[in-house]
């Protein structure tokens, strides 16, 4: 497998990892749950109501709890499986998610080479990005890349996981604590 095909593969981890955590955000857990609620959980939803506040913070106020997530990830997967590109694809898109999901609510003037890779949508683009906050809130949780939400989205995949936990008895709180 080639290095570049390789670090694809862990960038589009990343990206499957970054939705997960945001359907749960969004969809499964409350902002009182100990821990999470206040520092994942609640900001999230904040987010939700005014997209642009977390913009506003500083570089590591934005970052820090997803660097802290994606370290222990990186950090388990190298102490499990060891060094690969793969491994090296996640852990950068992992470290620069966050400000992806920045420039997709168009705070700063990207550059030129910015642009390109959100056309080409090696990461996310402001237009793709909005289709999460229009409606329902119901797809389009993968905030690293483009690619990845019109298959998962298609698929149904987020509600299948939903109907899933309702069938073992959990109810998915769809935002609304």
């Amino acid at each position: 497998m080639s290095v570049v095909f390789q670090l694809l593969a862990g960038w589009l981890i990343a990206d499957l990892v970054s939705g997960l955590v945001h359907w749960l955000e969004d969809r499964v857990l409350w902002s009182s749950i100990p821990v999470l609620g206040p520092y994942v959980v609640a900001p999230n939803r904040h987010h939700h109501a005014d997209p642009i506040d977390f913009t506003r913070g500083t570089l590591l106020s934005r970052n820090s709890t997803t660097w802290i997530a994606t370290a222990a990830i990186a950090a388990l997967w190298l102490l499990i499986g060891g060094f690969s590109f793969v491994w090296l694809g996640a852990l950068a898109g992992g470290l620069i998610v966050t400000e992806v999901h920045v420039r997709a609510h168009a705070i700063a003037e990207a550059g030129r080479v910015w642009r390109i890779l959100q056309e080409i949508g090696i990461v996310q683009s402001i237009r793709h990005h909005g289709g999460h906050h229009r409606g329902a809130m119901d797809g389009r949780y993968c905030i690293l890349t483009s690619w990845l939400n019109p298959i998962l989205d298609e698929l149904g995949v987020w509600a299948r996981i939903e109907q899933l936990l309702g069938a073992v008895g959990i109810e998915p709180n769809r935002g609304t604590r």
